[in-house]
């Protein structure tokens, strides 16, 4: 197990330092209440947010723009850890004042969502069903809060946010009985919910972050302050790092779990098949060795293109395994589109 940074920074201002420390913040520690007088906006914070791999490609932008302008409007440092071969789990580390959290949360937020209406938008042309590509089934990316689905006209109006909380702070966000939690929900009107348990070789608990824009701001902004109480509770925290020997469907793949194999189609464009393919199919064995998915991608003389110009990939396996290898096959091809649209410019 490995330690990271701090999730929070300890560069506070002389004056934010004195008001975090009266009555104010006694009130507080004695009602579970949200209303905190202390003015910490100059306070600095770091955040860390549980991606995946495609979610982090929608927020870092094509050549990086999306997540530079996010940086510069909102004065804040913001990174995604680095792709770790057979896991598609990221962090991304957003560090800055406490008043610029808020819209730089957002911003995050609408970036992924953008990106998984398009691609609903994109499968509702297609005819196809784009669930795999923008949901998952396994913990810790698979929902813990209930979502519209797709096709409902709240899907491209809700944000969410995977939060990465210390397991020594989740105390201080949901309260004595629930009481600062259920506040939290019921004053700005959004979802929050926390994992039961630990991310795997970590201390750190997953919070869900469900709402619209203009609830998510005000909400972000009392989180933070909440944590704020209770910083000093991270220095003992082990902090989860993606790693490929770490997520559950890996363990079900390595055999110490077992599920019921189904069998999925999906269909990619017949131009990037050969990218998904890759070299003398060194990429489509990786995607078989690293799911223990059976994978059969029809050719061309076996009518495997489609009206429109698509060809039909099958993939046999548990869901678990089937998520990662549609993860993986989706992660080629949106590389791939990328690398020719850079081209034609």
């Amino acid at each position: 197990m490995a330690s990271s940074e701090s999730l929070f920074g300890n560069s506070f201002t002389g004056a934010s330092t004195a008001n975090a420390t009266a009555g104010n913040d006694d009130d507080l520690t004695a009602n579970n209440n949200i209303d905190i007088d202390v003015d910490l906006g100059k306070t600095l914070i770091t955040y860390r947010v549980l991606v995946s791999r495609r979610e982090a490609g929608a927020i870092i932008g094509r050549n990086g723009d999306n997540i530079t302008e996010i940086r510069n409007n909102n004065n804040v440092k913001a990174g995604v850890s680095k792709v770790v071969d057979g896991c598609i789990d990221r962090i991304l580390t957003i560090s800055g004042m406490v008043d610029n959290i808020p819209d730089t949360m957002v911003a995050i937020a609408r970036s992924v969502t953008i990106a998984n209406a398009e691609t609903v938008k994109q499968a509702d042309e297609k005819g196809t069903d784009p669930t795999n590509l923008i949901t998952y089934d396994f913990f810790p990316l698979k929902p813990l809060t209930q979502r519209p689905l797709p096709n409902e006209p709240a899907y491209a109006n809700t944000l969410f946010l995977r939060l990465l909380i210390p397991n020594s702070q989740i105390g201080t966000l949901i309260g004595k009985g629930g009481s600062r939690i259920k506040n939290i929900q019921e004053t700005y009107n959004v979802k929050m919910v926390a994992s039961k348990g630990f991310l795997e070789n970590s201390t750190e608990r997953l919070v869900e972050l469900q709402g619209t824009e203009e609830n998510m701001r005000p909400a972000i902004a009392a989180i933070s302050k909440c944590l704020l109480r209770d910083y000093q509770g991270t220095a003992t925290t082990t902090y989860y790092l993606p790693s490929a020997a770490m997520p559950a469907y890996r363990r079900r793949r390595e055999g110490r779990g077992t599920g019921k194999e189904v069998i999925k189609k999906i269909t990619f464009p017949n131009e990037y098949i050969g990218a998904l393919i890759g070299k003398r199919g060194s990429r489509i064995q990786e995607v078989r060795r690293l799911s223990s998915c059976a994978i059969a991608i029809e050719s061309d003389s076996e009518n495997g293109v489609s009206n429109h110009g698509e060809r039909e990939i099958t993939i046999i396996g548990t869901r678990a395994n089937i998520d990662h290898a549609v993860e993986m096959l989706n992660d080629y091809y949106q590389r791939e589109r990328q690398r020719r649209e850079e081209m034609e410019e």
